[in-house]
């Protein structure tokens, strides 16, 4: 734990400052040493002294805290937390000793902080991703609590924007369970996920039922063909959600998500019913 207290120490400025850092971890780092990170090995001492000299001006320029060492499941912890105000995620590097000298330091990144707050509008670039989930293989996923009070899962390929902020699909089996269900328990939720880019949406509103002839044959014809071609009778039905709350992120990136939202259409602990009584039906 001395050896692992040291580099805690080197890194840290408040500790250590940049003059010494370099000698300090020098002396440290086995002539072996090997670094490990999100898809990426470094090896060789001086390798790893550059990958730890930029992370600790990084946690300098941004004001994180250095805390530990502790021991977890076995392991030899060093963690560096941003302030609260600041965006950027901390470090955690998990430390391997071996003869009293550092043989290897694994870093990730610290849980991402919740995005600022944004309301709620469908982004441009997320509406595509929406209207062309089927076609391009990444079918929404929707959960729904059932009149068993049990929730229920199942992947919606007719999901299109409805509006700025609410979606609609078409359910074909107007006498099914999810239609009998959101009359009582409206609140579902849905997720989008595409596993070559790795963008990620989660979104939360209130499902309902809609029955004008306009609306009916819009969200009909906004459905894909191949969604159609099993209700050419338009026996379904129509349902709009409108959204509570948007969050995700359009990828992944070196240092973890890239274009995090967080959309909210009511400020955090405002009550809202499930719907207004000036709801259309």
């Amino acid at each position: 734990m001395d050896t692992a207290r040291q580099l805690r120490d080197a890194l840290d400025a408040a500790r250590t400052d940049s003059a010494r850092r370099a000698d300090a971890l020098h002396a440290l780092l086995a002539p072996g040493a090997r670094f490990r990170a999100l898809g990426r090995t470094v090896e060789e001492r001086a390798a790893v002294k550059r990958e730890l000299e930029g992370m600790a001006r990084i946690a300098e320029s941004t004001g994180m805290r250095w805390t530990g060492p502790v021991l977890q499941t076995g392991r030899i912890v060093i963690t560096a937390y941003s302030p609260s105000d600041r965006p950027e995620r901390g470090y955690v590097l998990t430390v391997q000793v071996r003869e009293g000298s550092i043989a290897e330091v694994a870093q990730q990144r610290t849980a991402p902080r919740a995005a600022p707050a944004g309301p709620l509008r469908i982004p441009s670039d997320l509406r595509t991703l929406i209207n062309t989930a089927l076609a391009e293989r990444h079918p929404m996923l929707m959960g729904h609590v059932g009149p068993d009070g049990q929730p229920h899962l199942s992947f919606r390929g007719s999901v299109q924007v409805h509006e700025d902020d609410s979606l609609c699909l078409w359910i074909r089996n107007a006498e099914g369970g999810f239609v009998s269900a959101i009359a009582t328990q409206p609140r579902v939720a849905l997720m989008y996920r595409n596993e070559d880019s790795k963008a990620t949406y989660q979104f939360k509103g209130r499902a309902r039922v809609v029955n004008d002839d306009d609306t009916r044959l819009r969200i009909y014809q906004a459905a894909p063909q191949v969604e159609r071609d099993h209700d050419f009778a338009m026996a379904g039905v129509a349902v709009v959600i409108e959204l509570d709350s948007i969050e995700g992120y359009a990828g992944l990136g070196p240092n973890g998500q890239t274009g995090r939202v967080r959309l909210l259409r009511h400020p955090a602990g405002a009550f809202r019913p499930p719907f207004s009584e000036t709801s259309p039906s």
